[in-house]
């Protein structure tokens, strides 16, 4: 695993520096990311993944789509959770001189996600809640360009945020496709607080094209 990992890194590097490090209109941009965790103690296991393509329709402007999938298992309590999302993203860059950039990015996405709780006491009894919603992020940054094509950034992801979702929960007591519960739920946070700097995120950008 580790090998293809390092290949993969390998190619897209190779394809990197063939393009020069400016954010000139018609490159493409391209970044994700992934996470695993295990836990044999704890019973956990979490994975998450995205991705995120676009293009510059003019000099330091890019627009694009984000896509992202993650999922959480608790074997102790049978807990399933699987999310799918899914937005578009425009994000602007200013030129701090010496390959250093500042950026702002706003996104929108669209959030499905299904958790499914199973207990096993006197029977078997089990929840599920599918929640559908939408979220808008504000993610400030700082880009630096290692080589040509290359970025390496450290964001900011979690500075502010809107988010609406409709949930429903399902008891496995009931009658099949009754909903026990509706609710709606609504949020708008903003992270500004001592805790600031433990907010930074590091990724990678590649720029494509001529």
């Amino acid at each position: 695993m580790r090998t293809k990992n390092f290949l993969s890194f390998a190619i897209f590097f190779c394809i990197a520096i063939t393009s020069n490090a400016q954010i000139n209109k018609d490159k493409y941009l391209l970044g994700g990311s992934f996470n695993y965790y295990h836990s044999t103690n704890e019973g956990y296991n979490s994975f998450y993944t995205n991705i995120q393509i676009g293009k510059v329709i003019k000099d330091n402007t890019v627009v694009g789509i984000i896509l992202s999938y993650s999922t959480n298992n608790i074997s102790s309590a049978t807990n399933k959770l699987r999310q799918y999302s899914a937005g578009i993203f425009y994000r602007k860059y200013k030129s701090l001189g010496k390959d250093f950039y500042l950026f702002g990015e706003l996104d929108a996405s669209y959030q499905y996600s299904k958790n499914v709780l199973t207990f096993f006491q006197n029977a078997t009894q089990a929840y599920n809640a599918n929640s559908s919603g939408g979220t808008i992020n504000l993610i400030p940054g700082i880009s630096y360009a290692v080589c040509k094509g290359l970025q390496i950034e450290l964001s900011m992801p979690n500075l502010a945020n809107i988010s609406y979702y409709h949930i429903k929960t399902i008891d496995s007591e009931l009658p099949p496709g009754t909903v026990s519960q509706k609710r709606n739920t609504f949020s708008a946070n903003a992270s500004l607080n001592s805790n600031l700097l433990n907010n930074f995120g590091i990724g990678f950008k590649f720029l494509l094209g001529k």
